[in-house]
């Protein structure tokens, strides 16, 4: 059941992205996407709290929620200030290495096994989320020393949000109450973000908005569901799937948009249906 559920994380967290990339190509504000998308994900993740009776706002659920929500937001901030100044075909795999990161400390801290099979699936999963990003025509060619810290911290907070949530559900504290308080952190950043900046073109603004009300609804979806399947299953393999959603907006990308398929993103395609093969067997 469990790799159902990450498989069906990987699905609709990638739907989250793919309304991103849509507002993105509409020119739409990513203050006010952002900001979309964590009013309406704290708001699924509410109706979740009261539907399912797991309303429990003590310390250390707040604490974990304020980290999981700081490494939310300030990793997806870096992450874009480092592909200001550096390549992305860098950039994008090397802050994907905090699944790397979850996966050890799963098989370190908490004694989880894997066979050799699921192993070699997981290496194949992350390869295939690695590869993605690399252009093969892009100038690898780093200037701006800046950038390794950024990419450095990004990964890092970034981990902060995968590993915090393993490191909750070890601790049987409420999942939807964290993220809660983690998509309150996220509106308070984000909108902050709106007062400080100057002002935005109305359209610009709405087409952010309206986009990232969709991703939250999605991005809410991903993350409950990525939750409790943690709960059932070893992190150190559901991390890996959580983490192909990546794929998922390639390959609508390719269909809605018509992109092409090169010969990279091939190659990361046959790597996660060979990834996902190993795990199962």
């Amino acid at each position: 059941m469990w790799f159902i559920l990450a498989l069906f994380s990987s699905l609709t967290f990638g739907l989250a992205g793919f309304m991103m990339k849509i507002s993105s190509h509409h020119k739409g504000s990513n203050n006010y996407l952002l900001l979309g998308l964590y009013v309406s994900g704290a708001m699924g993740f509410l109706w979740w709290m009261l539907y399912t009776g797991a309303t429990l706002f003590t310390w250390p659920v707040l604490l974990f929620g304020l980290v999981i929500g700081i490494g939310s937001a300030a990793g997806n901030l870096l992450f874009m200030k480092a592909l200001e100044v550096g390549p992305a075909s860098l950039t994008a795999p090397l802050t994907n290495s905090n699944i790397l990161l979850t996966v050890i400390m799963s098989i370190l801290l908490y004694q989880e096994t894997i066979s050799w099979t699921e192993m070699i699936g997981v290496i194949l999963l992350v390869s295939a989320i690695s590869l993605l990003p690399i252009d093969p025509n892009e100038n690898l060619r780093i200037r701006n020393i800046s950038w390794y810290g950024l990419v450095l911290t990004a990964t890092l907070l970034f981990f902060l949000r995968n590993g915090g949530l393993k490191i909750t559900e070890e601790l049987h504290l409420p999942g939807a109450t964290i993220l809660f308080v983690s998509y309150v952190v996220g509106i308070a950043w984000f909108g902050i973000s709106i007062l400080r900046d100057r002002p935005e073109p109305p359209r610009t603004r709405a087409i952010g908005w309206w986009w990232g009300l969709g991703a939250g609804v999605f991005s809410f979806a991903g993350l409950q569901i990525y939750s409790i399947a943690l709960s059932e299953g070893p992190a150190s393999i559901i991390a890996p799937i959580f983490a192909t959603n990546s794929l998922v907006v390639a390959l609508l990308s390719i269909l809605i948009y018509r992109e092409r398929l090169s010969w990279m993103q091939r190659l990361c395609l046959l790597l996660l249906f060979a990834g996902l093969i190993l795990i199962r067997m």
